[in-house]
């Protein structure tokens, strides 16, 4: 029951997908690329969208032989056969390097000039067609990029491949030869030293090519047909969003912003009955068929003699038939097992159960239909994307591969027995299940952000990654002002122990007369006596002197120590939230009900109980061990107060897990051990759950009410530059200014030493007293599967997330409720709308300072609106036609009300949320915690403005009210929340339908490559010392030769002149 209810959810959410706004769209394809395997993808794409009734136009060497409707061909062939691309089987470095250097320099611009010299093309900039949107292939050419701009209409990028090495940087993904695969090369997300080396080395020389060479011969052939058009590197920053070929369950968790959408696997057809004497061949197979094919592109007869020998010597050991793709008649020997054709269905093939394995050069799409139909593959990588793809059929443990190089008999044999195997097969079974196992198909996906970006076509989707200058990017900036802090206080240091040394010395020299000594005495004397005297013995000033001496002397203790180094229908699901705060709770208590309602049986650790329980929720309450947090913490923002915050998580997370490990029902859980098919743990201040977790024996999903903290981003592999990436606790959003980015690495390596060095270390310490076979919970944390992470890239920006980090953002969210009473007749009669005021569930707004609230008063006095606040006392002296105040009000009710106009909130993400949801503009004024961030984000995405504590005065609050009060405003603020909704599924489908993914896939790694890599390697110290060692030795050689070149020439000078003298001598003597 539950199943069919989920497939009937997932049906509408995808019919209801079509039925938008944009219903038919012009659409424009440029494929100027002769590549039949590259079109090979892009056209069942390309098709459904002209069957979902846009109208698609295609520019490429590949017209339909037969119409289709809605589908028109700008045919580039000129009715002749477009240029064959092929490949000899062969393999070697220089060719590779070569092959690069030329598809760039002279491929790109080749296609550009073919693309605009086409007459069909030219009509339509001289027509200027209206596109809604042009889809442009991202391979080695950006002239789509012109003739898009030329017609005026929005980009979207796609891909038959992973990321070409120059797309990286474009795209603001990062690029790291320790854990990013790189196209043309071997070793996947694990390379060797050398393999680093060569990564770094071709990565910048390909760069360097694309951008300065052929962007700059098609800049020069654009230049033949436009006047106008911007350099293609700016064009390119417009993409709004990328359809990659690929899937995590084949490529691994990379490491990608949020508009690059993978959609690998769309290109698999309907599988078609085989030609007769095939389906025979197959059929009367006692032991099963091996499929061999070398793709499109690589040309299989061009195998070297003595390398094909063997191939043939291995496959005739073989008890299995082999069904060969072989551009010629016949191989070698004539082997009878062996079916040669040179065109095969090889989709057919591989989905014929009796189809054991798959010899393969590794081509993305052969690689695709061996997975779809959980085929094994043996891998011979020769070129281009291929070796990349053999590593990944390797790591994701769909087959294994082989060097053509070292390929002998024996070596082959033994790598087709291992496929052979049935355990493996059997394994490659359940891996084809999970790619298969999507909330949406890959169609689907990529259908729905096409028309998503012609949907919403003035935002821009961009990560902020990818506009960071370089010497930023690589925190340059930073590091220079580090380096200056520390060399003045070494200096500073230096000069006071020189002058002290001194100080001793003439003291001691001085000491038979006493006369110095007695005068530095008395100094210090009266010096003590004038603080004495100035001195007001106030309790309240000294302690708080004192709490600050205390907070700088553990800083400097913490500063000290950084120098040192250092398919389930119903599920058993386990939710571990020992934080006590509310407004988090709050979050996932809505997450939780749902995963009871589908049918799941939940049993939930935490400090607040249900009073009222839905069928299957069972609590294990923690309710008054510790106060919850709700109003209770004081207005008040300041820099201290950020390293309060510090010792607040430090202190909190080892009460939280002492209180936890203590209770008597989670010690009988511990102690009974259930079977949980997946435990979802909170991601916040404590890993103490994550004890638990391991005591049971179940996959963890993470879940969070926020944004990350500072200690996650190493957990799960996520850059965590301060140039670009929004600190938890300070301002400055995804542009800081130096001074902040500066604040942000001193503050970010203070939270990270609080949680490693005292709040993990103290978890351990009393999960110790109840457990002895605990592993460290940093090695735990790297074992959960997925983290459901509460915002998504509409407010927050697109950032550089894994696969296994989903977005979730809006989940808790209700229907609103009709308001009543004394309230719904304010709002009613409020003739210019209503403004908001609240400062959530943590933040108590009646310790305000008077100034502040008499700043807002003020402004609330000045504005024509009627204003609703959320506030603890009844004493607040203001008309009450005016202001409406109350302790608790039904903020999703009033936020989803018409007449409410603005929201003045402290930014906390569950009221963030809720006003994107219905479109009401904020002003934003954050005190604690993640708020500053949120705050950012609310100001950068258009949703509001943003208002410091310390700048809230009455004129500037009503110059941010008048701001987010405007009209236009307004409005861009409802376009914000429409693309807020435009999703593919609902943030609570998402959230449960990865929390059931984690529990039927218990035994896989979803964790990204870049989470585990060495911080050498993070930093590639290592490759940076081997190019510093080379320029040095090359330096210093250069320098040897000058040198030796110089000695000789004045060695042949001196010489000369002493040849010369003598002559003259000799000359005088004759003389």
């Amino acid at each position: 029951m539950i199943v069919n209810f989920l497939t009937f959810k997932l049906i509408v959410i995808i019919a209801l997908s079509s039925f938008n706004e944009v219903q038919t769209l012009n659409i424009l394809g440029v494929f100027p690329l002769p590549a039949k395997s590259h079109f090979f993808v892009f056209a069942p794409y390309l098709k459904e969208l002209a069957n979902r009734g846009h109208n698609v136009t295609v520019i490429s060497f590949y017209p339909q032989k037969d119409p289709i409707p809605n589908y028109h061909d700008i045919n580039l062939s000129d009715n002749s056969q477009p240029p064959q691309i092929s490949h000899p089987v062969t393999k070697s470095l220089f060719i590779i390097f070569l092959s690069l250097t030329l598809l760039q320099a002279l491929g790109g611009p080749f296609t550009c000039r073919m693309l605009l010299e086409d007459e069909n093309v030219q009509n339509l900039w001289a027509t200027q067609t209206k596109f809604d949107l042009v889809v442009v292939e991202q391979f080695n050419s950006d002239c789509g990029l012109a003739l898009a701009h030329i017609l005026g209409a929005p980009v979207i990028g796609i891909t038959s491949h992973t990321l070409m090495p120059w797309h990286y940087s474009r795209f603001g993904v990062p690029y790291n030869p320790s854990y990013v695969t790189f196209d043309f090369f071997e070793g996947g997300p694990h390379p060797t030293f050398l393999q680093r080396i060569l990564r770094t080395i071709i990565y910048n020389h390909v760069n360097f090519v694309f951008y300065h060479v052929t962007h700059r011969l098609e800049q020069n052939i654009i230049g033949e047909f436009f006047n106008d058009v911007p350099p293609l590197k700016e064009l390119a920053k417009d993409i709004k969003l990328v359809l990659v070929y690929q899937n995590f369950m084949l490529s691994g968790s990379t490491i990608m912003p949020s508009n690059i959408i993978e959609v690998g696997g769309y290109h698999v057809a309907k599988v078609k009955p085989l030609p007769d004497e095939l389906r025979k061949f197959i059929e009367d197979s006692e032991h099963g068929v091996i499929y061999i094919s070398f793709g499109t592109l690589l040309k299989a007869s061009t195998i070297r003699p003595d390398t094909l020998q063997e191939i043939i010597n291995a496959l005739e050991e073989l008890p299995q038939r082999v069904i060969w793709k072989w551009n010629k008649q016949s191989l070698p020997g004539n082997p009878k097992n062996i079916y040669l054709a040179k065109w095969l269905p090889q989709n057919d093939i591989l989905a014929h159960p009796k189809v054991l394995a798959f010899y393969s050069h590794c081509g993305l799409l052969g690689t695709t239909e061996a997975i779809y139909h959980g085929v094994p593959i043996v891998g011979m990588p020769i070129y281009g994307d291929q070796p990349t793809n053999a590593a990944a059929i390797e790591e994701s443990g769909l087959g294994v591969q082989l060097h053509y190089v070292l390929l002998t008999k024996d070596y082959l044999l033994e790598k087709f027995k291992t496929v052979l195997d049935p355990k493996f097969r059997e394994r490659v079974k359940f891996l084809s299940k999970a790619w298969h196992d999507r909330p949406v198909k890959a169609m689907d996906t990529a259908i729905f952000w096409t028309e998503f970006a012609a949907r919403h076509k003035n935002f821009t989707f961009r990560t902020p990654a990818a506009d960071v200058p370089f010497y930023q990017y690589f925190c340059l900036d930073i590091l220079a002002i580090l380096f200056i802090f520390f060399a003045v206080t070494i200096a500073i240091l230096k000069y006071s122990i020189t002058i002290l040394i001194k100080i001793v010395f003439a003291s001691k020299d001085l000491s038979s007369n006493g006369v110095r000594k007695v005068k530095i005495n008395y100094f210090l004397v009266e010096h003590t006596r004038k603080v004495s005297s100035n001195h007001k013995p106030e309790t309240h000033g000294r302690t708080r002197l004192s709490v600050i001496l205390i907070m700088y002397s553990n800083t400097l203790r913490i500063a000290i120590l950084l120098i040192i180094p250092f398919n389930v229908i119903s599920l058993n699901i386990l939710s571990i939230l020992p934080y006590h705060g509310k407004s988090h709770f709050f979050v996932f208590k809505v997450y939780l009900q749902e995963l009871s309602r589908r049918g799941h049986n939940v049993t939930v650790i935490s400090h607040f109980p249900q009073t009222d329980p839905p069928r299957n929720y069972h609590d294990i309450s923690l309710a008054g061990t510790i106060e919850a947090i709700e109003d209770n913490l004081p207005f008040h923002r300041s820099f201290l107060s950020i390293l309060e915050v510090g010792l607040y998580l430090t202190n909190s997370g080892k009460v939280n897990c002492e209180i936890m490990l203590a209770n008597k029902d989670v010690q009988k859980l511990v102690k009974d051990r259930p079977k949980f098919d997946v435990i979802v743990v909170e991601q916040f201040n404590s890993d103490c759950a994550l004890g638990i977790a391991y005591k049971l024996q179940a996959p963890v999903v993470g879940i969070m009410s926020h944004i990350l903290m500072p200690w996650h981003y190493n957990r799960f592999g996520i850059p965590s530059n301060p140039s670009f990436v929004p600190f938890h606790f300070l301002e400055g959003g995804t542009k800081p200014t130096l001074m902040q980015k500066v604040q942000r690495t001193v503050l970010d390596v203070y939270f990270k030493t609080m949680f490693y060095v005292f709040s993990q270390r103290s978890n351990e310490q009393t999960l110790a007293k109840y457990f002895d076979d605990v592993p460290p919970l940093e090695n735990l944390a790297r074992e959960i599967k997925f983290l459901l992470i509460y915002h998504n890239f509409i407010l927050t920006g697109s950032r550089l997330f894994p696969a296994n980090v989903i977005e979730v953002g809006g989940y808790h969210v209700k229907e609103t409720k009709p308001l009543t009473g004394e309230l719904l007749k304010f709002m009613e009669e409020a003739e210019h709308g209503v403004v908001y005021i609240s400062f959530g569930s943590v933040v108590k707004s009646s310790t305000m300072p008077e100034d502040k609230v008499k700043a807002v008063l003020e402004a609330i006095a000045e504005l024509p609106q009627r204003f609703i606040w959320k506030w603890e006392n009844q004493n607040m002296l203001l008309d009450k036609n005016k202001l409406y105040t109350s302790n608790w009000l039904p903020q999703v009710d009033i936020l989803g009300h018409p007449k409410t106009l603005a929201f003045l909130s402290h930014a906390g993400m569950g009221g963030t949320t809720e006003a994107i949801h219905f479109g009401v503009p904020m002003v934003a004024m954050p005190v604690i915690g993640d708020q500053p961030a949120n705050a950012a984000a609310i100001e950068e995405s258009g949703l509001g403005v943003q208002l410091q504590i310390s700048d809230l005065t009455k004129d500037n609050l009503v110059a941010a009210f008048k701001k987010v009060l405007d009209p236009t405003f307004r409005k861009n603020a409802k376009l914000l929340s429409k693309a807020w909704h435009d999703r593919l599924m609902s943030p609570l489908d998402t959230a449960i339908y990865w929390t059931e993914y984690a529990a039927r896939y218990p035994n896989m790694t979803f964790r990204s490559a870049a989470a585990d890599v060495p911080s050498y390697h993070y930093y590639n110290l290592d490759v940076m010392g081997v190019f510093a060692i080379a320029l040095l030795s090359t330096t210093y050689i250069f320098k040897g030769i000058v040198y030796t070149i110089c000695s000789k020439n004045r060695k042949t000078t001196n010489n000369n002149e002493h040849s010369s003298k003598n002559k003259n001598k000799r000359r005088s003597k004759r003389e």
